[in-house]
């Protein structure tokens, strides 16, 4: 036990050295954070008054632990870069926002997670009989693991995604088309088509269309839809419509030509992984079916050799 508290005083003490660090670094930015506080003291004073009533009849994790995970998040994101927090907010559109996080939510999981899992692996598993070293070895690679789980989540949720906006994008297309062509705007025919189908798709379309109601042009919120979702047939497809849509070329052309491209691409892709599979097969095949087979096959004659000769 005595071992443990110096681990743990020895974690503490390196925590606190690189929070004196981090604060240093940092320093000027949170002088300046603070001096705008200060103008902003008076109005939050004013909307604190009228705010008092309603809380009294919120619940305990809205007046107060809500509000304490914000005051972390906010202190602990706003001096981060910039473009770091661009990056990340990349990300997790293209992940699709996974349970509502923003990019402040990811960091402060980032930021809590693994030294929260490092202090609960090493009080479950540790005792006085065990081998501290290991334990505390062991809670190491458990945190390490949930830091770089994380990274692995977002990824592999964006590469999901990805795929259902492209099995989505072919029917997609072709009800945007019959819309066009049955004589609705292209504004008028996204609207329809999203309300109708609920894919990832939708929404990124839906998305669009709010920037444009709030005052963007179509082709800069086309250019923001393309960046935003990571897919080469997608972002094939929005060039040719932002091309279309500046020359003046029929939409309802274009999205025909275009459709038909991607039914033959995924037609492409879907031989291609059926060529492969033989070659994947092979693995499962050497590992387990085969030893399983010499053993029902041989077994017996090895069993009865080895009866003859004792």
């Amino acid at each position: 036990m005595l071992e443990f508290l110096l681990y743990l005083f020895a974690f503490l003490f390196f925590t606190s050295i690189g929070f004196l660090i981090f604060y240093r670094l940092f320093r000027d930015k949170m002088l300046m954070a603070r001096r705008i506080e200060l103008f902003r003291v008076e109005h939050v004073e004013n909307r604190q008054i009228v705010k008092e009533d309603h809380l009294k009849t919120k619940s305990f994790y809205v007046r107060l632990v809500k509000p304490f995970f914000i005051n972390i998040r906010q202190s602990a994101v706003g001096k981060l870069p910039t473009h770091k927090m661009a990056q990340i907010e990349k990300k997790l559109q293209a992940a699709g926002h996974p349970f509502g996080m923003n990019a402040g939510d990811f960091i402060l999981m980032q930021m809590l997670l693994p030294p929260i899992l490092f202090l609960l692996f090493t009080l479950v598993f540790i005792s006085s009989e065990a081998d501290t070293m290991k334990i505390m070895l062991l809670a190491g690679f458990v945190a390490l693991f949930a830091y770089s789980y994380t990274n692995y989540y977002l990824a592999a949720k964006s590469k999901q995604r990805t795929k259902v906006i492209d099995k989505a994008m072919p029917d997609f297309f072709d009800m945007l088309n019959v819309s066009i062509e049955a004589g609705m705007g292209l504004d008028g025919a996204l609207k329809k088509v999203c309300h109708q189908m609920d894919t990832p798709l939708s929404k990124e379309f839906l998305s669009a269309l709010e920037d444009m109601k709030l005052g963007k042009s179509r082709k800069q919120a086309f250019i923001e839809l393309r960046d935003r979702v990571p897919s080469d047939f997608f972002k094939s497809v929005m060039s040719s419509l932002i091309q279309a849509d500046q020359m003046g070329i029929g939409i309802s052309k274009v999205l025909r030509t275009q459709t038909q491209r991607i039914r033959d691409k995924q037609r492409f892709n879907a031989k291609e992984q059926a060529m492969k599979a033989p070659v994947k097969m092979l693995i499962p095949m050497v590992l387990f079916i085969f030893p399983t087979l010499f053993i029902v096959l041989i077994g017996p004659v090895i069993i009865n050799l080895i009866t003859q000769f004792l």
